[in-house]
């Protein structure tokens, strides 16, 4: 494609940017977007054929034969010479229907290294980890929705160059034939980062889920509820979001720790003499003992980040500590801050008793650690919070909704397609015109509003994302990203539906309402 001789037009200066450099850019829209290039001139025309990265969504598409056929066409047209380096497949249905087992074998074959599954919401379905054998794979990201895809363990798979692991809202149905609950990882031999989120472990008690490996490296857990027991040597970061159930970390290695929960359920097994940063969070710490034998094990920290409940844990029993010189010898800085803080709370209540801060500061190296109480930030976490979880909420039902008069129009289809133009035509006319006006305006004024409202709703969380901090706004900043990415999608696929019940342009249906208007009625 280098060597093609390109049409010079005057101001267009896209095409004749470098191959590579234009390929990076389509490679940020959909596939369906991509092909859909081929129209702009002759020179175009084939470009998509080299993209090294495919995003196929049946969301594109109202029916999933359509998607299929498209599907068909696209890996027919690609040039196979061209190697997949990134992959991104959005389906419904089940999973190991003749167009998903197309893909995933197409995938394979070009040596993908980068794979990101979803499955939108059906029926129960199970995962085909049969279907995967690959000596390039490096990163595979799987998620679900509401936990009803699964995946069962020991799988067959075969991904010995695996490097990063993401399951999200997956059900793992363990085998209970099998001894340990570690299967699931074991034709993994060089996995490095592990994620599991909002996932569902079926088939075990609640003592018997294990994440033994011998090379990972970072592991995240969030929003679980089985108790889980990690025995990971080589493991440098560790983070526990809201994973309900008792924690056995065995990980001597580990630099960094963030653990964030409603309980404290984290027990170490093992000391940590490599503690760099710890941030730690407990809503409702239930025993001042517990949370002192906790600190004792983080005693060679460096960074220490505390929420304000713990603190006043402690200060409400003094006399353990009181005797007691401060473990942390090593301490360059102490971050308070309230975990429960209310958006339109200016100053909560600080109680820290001298005897608490002289057992988390005394030891620290010269001239002391710093010290500091984090309240603007923690307030402004909250608000941002709290906003994208109702934008997320009006998202869904919003989607909710469409989907399910989308199902209805698919029903109403059929009969409509046997008749005529004329006949339409006619039918729509001896609708009186107001009604048809009046569901008109029904539709884009809701859709209108919806939108308005989704677009004050991301303005608001933005201006409030500019005043984090990067080391608290990065992950907020990426639920954000998805955010938008999800309401842009919702909004297009809206425009879509409107198109689909008017069967052309708003305009000149509009128009034609206007002509039916001025007609006697028969």
């Amino acid at each position: 494609m280098g060597d093609r001789k390109r049409v010079n037009v005057e101001g267009d200066r896209l095409s004749s940017l470098p191959d590579d450099l234009i390929h990076k850019i389509l490679s940020f829209v959909s596939t369906r977007h991509a092909v859909q290039t081929s129209v702009l001139s002759s020179w175009w025309r084939y470009i998509w054929t080299s993209i090294p990265c495919l995003s196929l969504s049946c969301k594109d598409f109202h029916m999933l034969p359509k998607f299929s056929k498209f599907v068909k066409h696209v890996l027919s047209g690609r040039n196979n010479q061209i190697e997949v380096s990134s992959f991104e497949l959005t389906s419904r249905g089940k999973v190991v229907q003749p167009c998903v087992k197309r893909i995933l074998s197409y995938a394979f074959s070009h040596n993908v290294e980068q794979m990101n599954i979803t499955f939108l919401p059906e029926k129960k379905i199970e995962f085909p980890v049969y279907l995967f054998r690959s000596q390039s794979l490096k990163n595979l990201t799987l998620t679900g929705c509401r936990n009803k895809l699964s995946i069962t363990t020991p799988p067959t798979w075969e991904l010995h160059t695996l490097a990063t692991l993401n399951l999200h809202s997956v059900t793992i149905l363990h085998d209970t034939n099998t001894d340990k609950g570690d299967s699931l990882f074991s034709h993994c031999a060089n996995l490095k980062n592990l994620t599991l989120n909002n996932c569902t472990v079926m088939g075990l008690d609640a003592s018997n889920f294990n994440i033994c490996h011998p090379g990972l490296s970072s592991l995240t857990l969030e929003d679980g509820y089985k108790g889980v027991n990690v025995v990971t040597p080589q493991l440098k970061i560790l983070k526990v979001k809201l994973w309900q159930g008792i924690h056995l970390i065995s990980a001597p290695n580990l630099s960094s720790l963030h653990y964030k929960d409603s309980y404290d359920f984290l027990q170490l097994s093992t000391d940590l003499y490599h503690l760099e940063k710890v941030v730690v969070g407990i809503s409702y710490p239930s025993d001042p003992r517990k949370t002192l034998f906790l600190l004792q094990q983080l005693r060679t920290v460096k960074f220490l980040t505390l929420n304000l409940e713990i603190i006043k844990c402690l200060s409400s029993s003094v006399e353990l500590i009181s005797h007691q010189p401060s473990p942390f010898a090593n301490l360059k800085s102490l971050k308070i801050y309230p975990n429960n803080v209310k958006e339109k709370q200016t100053q909560p209540e600080v109680t820290m008793s001298t005897e608490v801060k002289n057992y988390l500061l005394d030891s620290s190296p010269a001239p002391g650690a710093t010290f500091t109480i984090e309240v603007r930030t923690a307030r402004n976490v909250t608000s941002a919070r709290n906003l994208m979880s109702e934008l997320q909420g009006f998202l869904d039902e919003w989607k909710e909704n469409r989907e399910t008069n989308t199902a209805h129009t698919k029903q109403d289809k059929a009969p409509m397609e046997i008749e005529n133009r004329r006949a339409q035509r006619k039918a729509k006319r001896k609708w009186p015109f107001g009604e048809q006006m009046t569901h008109i305006k029904d539709q884009f004024g809701k859709g209108h509003k919806n939108t308005c409202h989704i677009i004050s709703m991301l303005q608001k969380i933005e201006e409030i994302l500019t005043r984090l901090p990067a080391s608290r706004g990065a992950k907020l900043q990426q639920r954000f990203s998805n955010l938008c990415l999800e309401a842009m999608t919702i909004m297009d696929n809206m425009v879509d539906h409107l198109k689909f019940q008017c069967d052309k342009k708003p305009r000149l249906y509009l128009s034609e309402l206007a002509t039916a208007s001025q007609q006697p009625s028969s």
